[in-house]
């Protein structure tokens, strides 16, 4: 008989058990956690300031010999100074897209694995973020595609409104009505597409069959995801301002040492938070697998033992 595996506690939870679950998950193995997001946001750092360095010097190049010989740059090396700045940030774009959506895939696989009782490697992890990076931005990008429409068709409705009628009082009704409709919208595709990520990282299916899989498992527990979201929200926002008011009183009254601390603490912040909010939406898809599709018994009957 092969040794049985122990099943994790799988159970239907609620809103303060899910966030229970992350921070114990997140205590387990903090240095795994905070390795997998701070190690993107470095790469990230120095690719920019490579990037940066060799841009400054092309222009520096150019326009320093124009300098030097006292002649201005002529329009043909303005447009490609212009266009070289266009092309580098288009490589940073790039650049910012495959290595956080590495970083969210690489959060989701590592508190997937600790949350089942599995063990897992920072390389591991990465190798599944960066498999699932692609399909992440693309599911990414259909939800802001789908909400840029949304928007364009609302705020177009209302303009022809205040076209044809030629009436101011209309027109801002209109307006602030589309605003609204628009916002309530968008929270309900947000709720309904919320473990979009996770499951396009998990279950390695495409961004398209991803949406519509998130929003079945959303389906009747829409309220629930907005508690969350706005639980993480709040609790985000509080410990960030806590932490930057102690740093900022604490270390210096000058105005230049404030600023330099307010974007080192933000940093650091993001880097300590990230992993709470993907084990978050990684419990939580849990959580919908188990309301909707027993999954706790599924993982329960894989952990019996089986003849050999």
């Amino acid at each position: 008989m092969q040794a049985a595996t122990p099943a994790p506690a799988l159970r239907p939870l609620g809103v303060g058990d899910i966030l229970d679950r992350v921070f114990n998950l997140y205590r387990g193995r903090p240095l795994l956690f905070l390795a997998l997001a701070a190690i993107p946001y470095f790469v990230f750092v120095l690719v920019l300031g490579v990037l940066l360095l060799i841009g400054a010097a092309g222009a520096l190049a150019t326009f320093g010999t124009r300098f030097l010989s006292g002649t201005q740059p002529t329009p043909a090396e303005i447009a490609g100074i212009i266009g070289a700045a266009f092309v580098f940030g288009l490589i940073i774009l790039i650049a910012a897209i495959v290595i956080f959506s590495t970083q969210s895939g690489a959060l989701i696989q590592a508190s997937a694995d600790r949350y089942l009782g599995r063990e897992t490697t920072i390389g591991a992890a990465f190798r599944a973020g960066l498999r699932a990076a692609p399909r992440i931005f693309g599911a990414g990008l259909l939800v802001f595609l789908g909400l840029a429409i949304l928007w364009i068709v609302l705020l177009a409705i209302a303009g022809v409104l205040t076209a044809v009628t030629q009436q101011t009082a209309v027109g801002v009704l209109a307006f602030v009505a589309a605003s609204c409709i628009g916002l309530v919208v968008t929270i309900y595709l947000a709720a309904s597409w919320l473990v979009a990520p996770v499951v396009v990282t998990l279950e390695g299916i495409g961004p398209t069959t991803a949406l519509d899989r998130s929003w079945k498992l959303a389906d009747g527990h829409r309220w629930r995801i907005l508690g969350i979201q706005l639980l993480l929200l709040v609790l985000q926002v509080v410990l960030s301002g806590l932490i930057s008011a102690l740093f900022i009183v604490g270390l210096s009254q000058d105005q230049t040492v404030q600023v330099i601390v307010q974007q080192l603490v933000n940093f650091a912040a993001n880097i300590v938070w990230a992993p709470i909010q993907w084990a978050a939406f990684t419990v939580f898809y849990y959580d919908l697998r188990v309301r909707k599709e027993a999954f706790d018994l599924q993982v329960a009957a894989e952990a019996l033992p089986t003849p050999t």
